[in-house]
């Protein structure tokens, strides 16, 4: 079922809008839970927290619809795969918002606990409620994408294509003088700054250049490998930020598993081997 919400975009105080949130509350009355409670989409709640039909209908017509919500999963609507843009749709379309589901399964997850929830039972996690706030920005006004899905469908694109880092902020600073009214990046590492938020950087960690130790944990504060006795930096006489021989990128494995189990949409995969055991005496593999 397709929910038209052609509807969010006019102004709050029109026919249109007023009978658009009509039939959407006619909607989300059919998916409400044991305490008559269904997901609010409007600019704030944005589907974090669960409000009365009531408060759900005033906060709609008082702070507005959010935007990104295009796919109304949470009240009745179906999301494909497709829609998500892991499969088929190309990466450089835009399409829903899919970093609105994957930042909202964490916040859900983290709100299930008391202490990370305030008087009014919203997140507590400051960087959180800023990842929000890109989500709710649009990339220029009237478009469908916002301001951190474009960035991760462009840093995306960078590690595909391979470009370099100057490149890359060659490319934002252009776009930006071309849109000057576009939320785009100022710099590759601005970029990754925000995405680190949500469990996706790294840790630079310096390595000998021989490869025989890392200058990690005990080996932190050390100026020479502690096996071959070689120095850590190119140059230890410059004045300047010293520049390592080798870095190694470590990619912690316990966040993104984690992430991967919170999900909704990657849970069911990591649970398969178990949930589709065989009965039969059969090996099978998805």
């Amino acid at each position: 079922m397709t929910i038209d919400k052609s509807w969010i975009r006019e102004n709050r105080t029109s026919p249109k809008f007023l009978e658009g949130l009509k039939n959407f509350m006619e909607i989300a009355s059919k998916h409400v839970d044991s305490e008559d409670k269904v997901c609010c989409p409007c600019v704030k709640c944005v589907n974090m927290y669960r409000q009365l039909l009531s408060t759900v209908y005033a906060h709609i017509h008082d702070r507005g619809f959010l935007k990104s919500y295009t796919i109304s999963i949470y009240h009745g609507e179906k999301h494909s795969v497709s829609d998500l843009g892991y499969n088929s749709t190309p990466i450089n379309i835009p399409t829903t918002n899919e970093l609105f589901d994957v930042i909202d399964d964490v916040m859900a997850e983290q709100n299930t606990n008391e202490e990370n929830t305030d008087d009014e039972g919203r997140g507590m996690d400051s960087e959180f409620d800023a990842l929000f706030d890109e989500l709710n920005t649009e990339l220029y006004p009237d478009c469908e994408m916002s301001s951190l899905n474009f960035l991760a469908k462009l840093l995306h694109i960078k590690v595909i294509n391979k470009w370099t880092n100057s490149s890359f902020d060659q490319l934002v600073e252009l776009l930006r003088v071309a849109f000057p009214k576009s939320e785009f990046p100022t710099s590759h590492y601005e970029a990754k700054k925000k995405l680190r938020k949500i469990g996706l950087g790294y840790e630079s960690i310096h390595a000998c250049k021989y490869d025989c130790a890392l200058f990690w944990k005990e080996n932190d504060s050390m100026h020479h490998c502690p096996i071959c006795i070689e120095g850590r930096y190119v140059d230890t006489t410059t004045k300047g930020k010293r520049v390592p021989h080798k870095v190694l990128f470590y990619f912690p494995l316990t966040p993104r598993l984690r992430w991967m189990y919170i999900s909704r949409f990657t849970a069911k995969d990591m649970i398969w081997h178990n949930t589709r055991r065989s009965t039969d005496g059969m090996m099978y593999h998805r």
